[in-house]
């Protein structure tokens, strides 16, 4: 009897051994699993940072605005269209186009869309977020009426001011009422005067909460309104991962060097004032990197020499973005990269809104994209055209 109570208990320890063995085992997978996670689910790539400023953003601005106000585009038949067929500025001027179409349908509870392919199609760039903004073209036996507001030509004095004072002072809810769809194509910012407009108190009251109304200005809001607005395209979130991949734990110093009129981008207006740009940011990044730990560098320009100085000047740390370098106003409209090149900008915009430091030439492109910083003042410089020098702003 004893023997086999003997027996009995050294099956039963061999068999608890072989169980905690296995929950041990388990344990151990999990933990590594859990050191592990962190890396995977937080990969260091443009889709995550982004994800990460939005919650910044909602958590900045959730006391203040009526952001799901802002979220809404009315399913009204009637519509406000940004347009963009040709010649309606570079990155900078179509964003300040957008963004005060798009207050202006809200205020109007319009539909809002965007019709832009020039130099082709806008999805190939970026795409709807939380507002779709994509283009439906109406057939002609629809019989809509319809207004077309151009005030992209700067000689038209007397019809831009006509536009800004109905925009600014009058109710154009009630003046543009017998129109179906409105096609808007500017450059200028509608968006500040518009929320200021007496005749709109309510309905601006109702997106902007308790935010005061002399802080509503379309700089003080892109930040938010562009996350909202727009997501990269894939191509463009491949370029950009392809640098942030190798900038994880360093510090990135960004340089945007606008020349104008070169021979990679022989279109544009000639910047006298700026010839000396290139070697005036490599001067000062010298400088500036040596109290940095592990520095690394990305130019962008609208020169191929200038990111050939940068990059031939920084050979073991310096990065860009590869492609064709193109104003996107601006270019030969037989070339065969048109598309390639509108890629490769908006990829270079995104970035620079990625950046710790930021060193800038004065440009719309630049200035906007820097606005998408988490601390956008925080080291930031500029070329100044008079002292042909770099100076903090």
């Amino acid at each position: 009897m004893m023997r086999w109570y003997f027996t009995l208990m050294i099956v039963i320890s061999i068999l608890w051994i072989f169980v905690l063995s296995i929950i041990v085992t388990n344990s151990t997978v999990k933990s590594v699993f859990r050191m592990q996670n962190p890396i995977v689910a937080k990969p260091w790539t443009l889709l995550s940072r982004n994800n990460a400023r939005l919650d910044r953003l909602f958590k900045k601005y959730h006391s203040l605005l009526n952001i799901e106000a802002f979220k809404i585009n009315h399913l009204s038949n009637k519509t406000i269209i940004y347009s963009c067929q040709s010649f309606c500025g570079g990155w900078g001027d179509r964003l300040r186009g957008i963004m005060s179409a798009y207050v202006l349908a809200l205020l109007a509870n319009r539909r809002f869309m965007i019709d832009m392919n020039y130099p082709c199609e806008i999805l190939k760039v970026v795409q709807p977020n939380y507002i779709n903004w994509t283009y439906i073209k109406y057939g002609k036996s629809k019989n809509r009426s319809q207004l077309n507001i151009n005030t992209m030509a700067s000689w038209q004095t007397a019809y831009r001011s006509q536009i800004s004072d109905i925009i600014k002072s009058k109710n154009f809810v009630e003046v543009w009422s017998e129109y179906d769809d409105i096609s808007i194509s500017t450059n200028g910012d509608y968006m500040t005067p518009a929320l200021r407009n007496n005749y709109m108190k309510n309905k601006t009251r109702q997106l902007l909460g308790q935010m005061p109304l002399s802080h509503a200005t379309m700089q003080t809001l892109f930040d938010l309104l562009f996350e909202l607005l727009f997501k990269p395209s894939v191509p463009v979130r491949n370029r950009v991962d392809s640098i942030l991949a190798n900038v994880y734990h360093r510090h990135l110093v960004c340089l945007h060097i606008r020349v104008g009129k070169n021979p990679t981008n022989p279109f544009d207006h000639a910047f006298t004032a700026r010839v000396n740009a290139t070697q005036a940011m490599i001067d000062f990044t010298d400088n500036y990197i040596l109290n940095k730990s592990l520095p690394v560098i990305f130019v962008t320009s609208d020169s191929g020499q200038a990111v050939s100085d940068v990059l031939q000047h920084y050979p073991n740390s310096s990065m860009t973005i590869v492609g064709p370098i193109l104003h996107i106003d601006r270019f030969d409209r037989r070339s065969p990269t048109l598309c390639d090149g509108f890629i490769k900008a908006i990829a270079d915009f995104y970035l620079l809104g990625e950046c710790q430091t930021s060193i800038l030439s004065n440009s719309g492109f630049s200035s906007w994209a820097n606005r998408r910083r988490e601390s956008p003042y925080q080291d930031l410089y500029s070329y100044n055209e008079k002292l042909r020098a770099i100076r903090k702003n």
